[in-house]
C-alpha cells in the first residue's frame, strides 16, 4: 500500500502540467483580449481627440489648429495607458514616433501652415509641409494599433 502513491506519480504530473497549460493558454487568451482592447481605445482615443485635423484637411481653420496643440496632454496620457500592452520590442519605436508626434505638435506654428501653403513655388519638390508630416506623425502612432 505505500507503493500506490508512488505508482501514481506520473499521472500526477502529468495532470498537473496539463492544469498549467489549460491556465496559461487562459491567461494568454485574456490578455490577447484586453490588449486588442487597449489598442481600439487608445486608437479611439487618438481619432477622437484629432478630430478635425486628422484625416488632414485640405484647409485647417484657426481654430481647430489652436487644438493642435492643447491634443498633446490628451494623447500622452492614453499613451501612457495604452505603452504598457506594447510588447517590449515595439516600446522604444512607439515613443520615438511620440516623441517625434509631440515636438512636431510643439514646434509647427501657424504661420508656417500658411506660409507653406501661401508660397508653394518657394518649396522644393521634396520639401514636405506640415500638414503631410502631421499626418506621418499620426500614421506612424496608429500603427501600432493594428496588430
Amino acid at each position: 500500500m505505500n507503493n500506490m502513491p508512488i505508482d501514481n506519480v506520473e499521472i500526477i504530473v502529468a495532470l498537473i502540467l496539463f492544469v498549467f497549460v489549460v491556465l496559461y493558454m487562459i491567461w494568454r487568451g485574456r490578455r490577447k483580449k484586453r490588449v486588442l482592447e487597449e489598442s481600439e481605445n487608445f486608437k479611439e482615443k487618438l481619432l477622437s481627440e484629432l478630430k478635425g485635423l486628422y484625416p488632414v484637411p485640405r484647409y485647417i481653420d484657426k481654430d481647430e489648429f489652436d487644438r493642435f496643440r492643447a491634443s498633446i496632454p490628451i494623447i500622452k496620457e492614453a499613451a501612457e495607458k495604452y505603452r504598457k500592452f506594447i510588447p517590449g520590442s515595439g516600446k522604444k519605436s512607439f515613443d520615438s514616433a511620440l516623441d517625434e508626434y509631440f515636438k512636431h505638435c510643439r514646434e509647427t506654428t501657424w504661420e508656417d501652415c500658411v506660409a507653406f501653403k501661401i508660397i508653394p513655388g518657394e518649396r522644393k519638390p521634396e520639401d514636405e509641409g506640415p500638414k503631410e508630416i502631421f499626418r506621418q506623425r499620426v500614421n506612424a502612432l496608429l500603427s501600432f494599433t493594428k496588430k
